[in-house]
């Protein structure tokens, strides 16, 4: 498994017509940005229903997190047989709250 730090800007989730079949279908996509280890923007870009396993779906919010991922084989949808990268687990990550005092530097000895 990998890691990476990202931010979440904003989660769509609807439900859309199917203009092929006028079937229903939800929506699920999460616009994010990447974020190198200083906190700099490495690139933004969407996370997809089909990279995120299902059962994360719910707990994805605003906000930024300590995503986990691995090489999976989709059984089902337009990937299915390829080997691709999975939005496997998702950790909130730790910030210094607002108004909270930054940390105090390290004693030096003399």
């Amino acid at each position: 498994m990998f890691s990476s730090t990202i931010q979440v800007l904003k989660v769509e989730n609807e439900e859309r017509t199917s203009k092929k079949t006028g079937d229903k279908y939800t929506h699920f996509a999460a616009r994010c940005i990447l974020l190198d280890d200083d906190g700099g923007v490495v690139t933004v870009g969407l996370l997809s229903s089909r990279r995120i396993a299902p059962e994360l779906r719910d707990s994805i919010k605003v906000g930024i997190y300590r995503g986990t991922f691995a090489i999976q084989v989709p059984d089902y949808g337009q990937d299915k047989g390829e080997m691709v990268s999975m939005l496997t687990g998702l950790v909130p990550f730790p910030q210094r709250g607002a108004g909270q005092a930054p940390a105090a530097p390290a004693a030096q000895v003399k």
